[in-house]
């Protein structure tokens, strides 16, 4: 789902006006509660620029597992067929043949 900054915008709002209104019941200063909205609005910008960032990423995700063949593996050989680092291959042909025994591919 979309992250929708106008929906988390208007929660962040109504959430920051009862908790001031607690503030004010305590006798908190307003200073005080100014300085607390200052920060606590820094961390909603900081988590919105976190969750649209995330929601790019999982979006393009979505397009690649799209575009890309899925490649059904049934067997190591053809799990390791399938990896596109050299260096990762050869560890894990390594690491399985430790496992598994000499592998003959």
């Amino acid at each position: 789902m979309a992250y929708n900054h106008g929906r988390e915008e208007r929660k962040w709002r109504l959430w920051k006006e009862a908790e001031e209104k607690i503030l004010r019941k305590y006798g908190v200063d307003e200073s005080t509660i100014e300085e607390i909205r200052i920060y606590d609005r820094a961390e909603f910008n900081s988590n919105r620029r976190f969750y649209r960032y995330m929601n790019d990423v999982a979006e393009y995700l979505e397009e690649m597992a799209d575009t890309e063949p899925q490649a059904e593996v049934h067997s190591v050989e053809d799990l390791l067929n399938e990896i596109d680092s050299e260096a990762l291959y050869r560890a894990l042909l390594k690491d399985f043949a430790f496992i598994f025994g000499s592998l003959h591919f």
